[in-house]
């Protein structure tokens, strides 16, 4: 009969050390879990500040385009028909500025 009491001990310190074993594992999901949600988090604002920096590049590539154009003395009408031929073009302007606003306070270069 001694030995159906240690088993008994025995099986109660098994089943105590897989409930800790248990726990642990459950808590390492969490943390991983809230590791991986900051992750993507911090992915997200990268690809943001990426796109905004490709966003600020594009709109100073189109005002330099148009102020260049604006210099050789197209007018405005002729500047959108050439910037239109663009691929993707109708929606440049939209985007990166309307080509009569950037132009209304820029005087045409003399050289």
């Amino acid at each position: 009969m001694g030995w159906h009491v240690w088993d008994a001990i025995s099986a109660a310190i098994a089943l105590a050390g897989n409930g800790i074993a248990v726990i642990t594992a459950l808590l390492s999901l969490r943390r991983a879990d809230q590791a991986l949600q900051q992750a993507t988090e911090i992915a997200r604002r990268a690809a943001k500040a990426h796109y905004d920096i490709d966003g600020a590049a594009s709109a100073i590539a189109w005002r330099d385009q148009i102020i260049a154009l604006h210099d050789r003395g197209l007018t405005p009408e002729q500047i959108r028909a050439i910037m239109l031929l663009e691929d993707g073009g109708d929606g440049y302007e939209r985007a990166n500025g309307r080509i009569d606003a950037i132009l209304a306070v820029i005087p045409r270069s003399t050289s």
